[in-house]
């Protein structure tokens, strides 16, 4: 009997006497067996959170606007309409576009003052260069908090470049901007300041603003163009009544 008994049976029959785990492991082909699960990270690196990422360990809220960068800052002149004339034009290049900017001339300490908000210098330097009556400029990187003058707000810090020009003269100037362009001229004769030179004010100069899309943002404060007014006229006498108009009653 044991001589009919094929040798496939017989390998049927050792397997059958296995544990059933050991079958599955031994029957199961290598690309099809389970991989065993992966132990969990022990002190992986961290990942922020996306509320995270909006506040500091500080609890300062970060800006939430893409800032622009100064690539560079030219000065040209070019020939005037008039003899000894010269138009000189200063361009400010950004990449992206600060979200507002002013400036301010002191006439005084003889400076005029171009701040440019939601904006951070670039990795290249930027040399200073002299076209009279500039005698040269230099930058300035600074952080506002916006939210410094208002009580129970978090700290909202925006980052601003700061170009002061050092004057011998005040010429008088005109702005314009494009896209990522922000310019300012004037014209020139060294032979005759008196015509091409602001003249002096008694009252300070108001802060001249510019939106180029988003808040205006000066110094940390929200402000508006400020325009000088006249003072207001205080009268003594009564106001007129002659023009307010006659309401009639009826008894109900």
């Amino acid at each position: 009997m044991m001589k009919r008994i094929a040798i496939p049976a017989l390998l049927l029959l050792a397997v059958a006497m296995l544990p059933s785990s050991t079958r599955a492991q031994e029957i199961m082909a290598p690309d099809e067996q389970v991989a065993p699960p992966a132990a969990p990270p022990v002190g992986g690196p961290y990942v922020p959170s996306p509320s995270d990422a909006a506040a500091d360990v500080t609890g300062e809220q970060a800006p939430k606007v893409q800032n622009a960068v100064v690539e560079g800052i030219q000065l040209s002149s070019e020939a005037g309409e008039k003899a000894g004339e010269k138009v000189v034009t200063c361009y400010f290049i950004f990449r992206d576009k600060p979200s507002s900017y002013f400036y301010n001339v002191n006439q005084k300490e003889k400076k005029m003052v171009f701040e440019f908000n939601d904006t951070e210098m670039g990795s290249s330097p930027i040399a200073s260069v002299a076209e009279a009556p500039i005698s040269g400029f230099e930058l300035q990187k600074k952080r506002v908090n916006v939210n410094e003058l208002i009580k129970g707000l978090t700290p909202e810090w925006h980052d601003l470049v700061q170009v002061t020009f050092a004057l011998t003269d005040i010429p008088k100037i005109t702005v314009t901007d494009q896209y990522n362009i922000i310019t300012f001229s004037y014209k020139w004769n060294p032979a005759d300041k008196a015509a091409y030179t602001e003249a002096p004010k008694k009252h300070p100069a108001p802060i001249v603003l510019a939106a180029t899309g988003g808040g205006l943002v000066v110094g940390g404060i929200i402000a508006a163009v400020l325009i000088a007014r006249p003072p207001a006229v205080v009268s003594d006498k009564p106001l007129p009544i002659n023009d307010l108009p006659d309401h009639q009653t009826q008894d109900q």
